[in-house]
């Protein structure tokens, strides 16, 4: 297997670890410029430089947006001035002379979980991430499922609860499962900033106001993750993103799942395995990880 040094971009911090053999060597992050992709390029290419005297085999990026490995370029969606439309493979591979791989952030958790995580030796599994939206990756017969212009897995954008304003974006998935919107939904009823923190220890204290909130926000899940089994087909589909590792909601997203099976058809808890992601902030990494190894078969 290969020494990769990847790189997970995020809109406050961009991460990075040396990885071999699915095992991290290393790792570190620095602040996102997200005005100055210049700025952000050129620490990342430092970074190379400093560690390609160890032994590279290349270098993989988790991007957020739409990044297009096949093309090498971040195509658009992506948070930091200048990188969309950037072929972030030419530029690093013309500079260095080491190969280059490049997929969604959301993605390469889906790919972690598959290759070193929980989703390892199955064949058909969707990979729920929940944060400021909610994102997703998609494996089908053992293979990422990028989807036309790489759309695939993009669960945020689903409508679930029917669209009630002259505003469709306000309704998707992501307005209702997210760990944002669950905060805000909070913040606005008690009228002050809470976190997800502060959301949970109001539900541990029977806060009507905090536990209406989560019931909405479960009962999102749940709803999406019916749909995603009924579309897809997966026999894991694994919620990933801080707010899962909440110990109340796995046991209760599959309460929930159950709750929606109609009379003349199966329980799908009984055909097909809910659980959470066991990659948290190194997701993108180990994802990129996998990536690389996928892309670069040999070398």
């Amino acid at each position: 297997m290969s020494r990769v040094l990847c790189f997970d971009i995020g809109g406050t911090f961009v991460k990075y670890g040396l990885i071999q053999e699915g095992k991290m060597i290393s790792s570190d992050k620095f602040p996102t410029d997200r005005s100055d992709g210049q700025a952000v390029l050129a620490s990342m290419k430092e970074i190379i430089q400093k560690n390609i005297s160890s032994g590279l085999d290349g270098i993989s990026i988790s991007s957020p947006g739409f990044a297009d490995n096949q093309s090498g370029k971040i195509v658009s969606g992506n948070v930091i001035e200048g990188f969309n439309g950037l072929d972030i493979r030419k530029t690093f591979e013309e500079e260095f002379g080491l190969k280059t791989a490049l997929e969604n952030d959301a993605n390469c958790a889906a790919l972690a979980e598959f290759g070193l995580g929980n989703g390892q030796g199955v064949q058909n599994l969707a990979v729920m991430t929940l944060g400021t939206g909610v994102g997703g990756g998609i494996i089908l017969n053992g293979k990422l499922h990028n989807g036309n212009r790489n759309m695939a897995g993009e669960f945020g954008f689903m409508f679930i609860h029917g669209i009630h304003t002259k505003r469709p974006e306000d309704e998707i998935l992501s307005g209702h499962a997210s760990t944002r919107a669950l905060c805000e939904d909070v913040s606005k009823q008690k009228g002050y900033a809470a976190d997800g923190f502060e959301v949970f220890r109001l539900f541990e204290e029977n806060d009507p106001q905090a536990q209406i909130a989560l019931d909405h926000f479960l009962d999102s899940l749940a709803m999406s993750i019916y749909n995603i089994a009924y579309i897809i087909a997966p026999e894991k589909v694994l919620i990933g993103g801080g707010i899962s590792e909440q110990k109340m909601i796995l046991p209760e997203v599959k309460k929930r799942v159950s709750a929606l099976t109609p009379s003349f058809s199966v329980d799908l808890n009984e055909i097909m395995e809910i659980d959470t992601c066991a990659f948290g902030n190194d997701a993108g990494l180990f994802g990129a990880y996998v990536n690389f190894e996928e892309t670069y078969p040999e070398r």
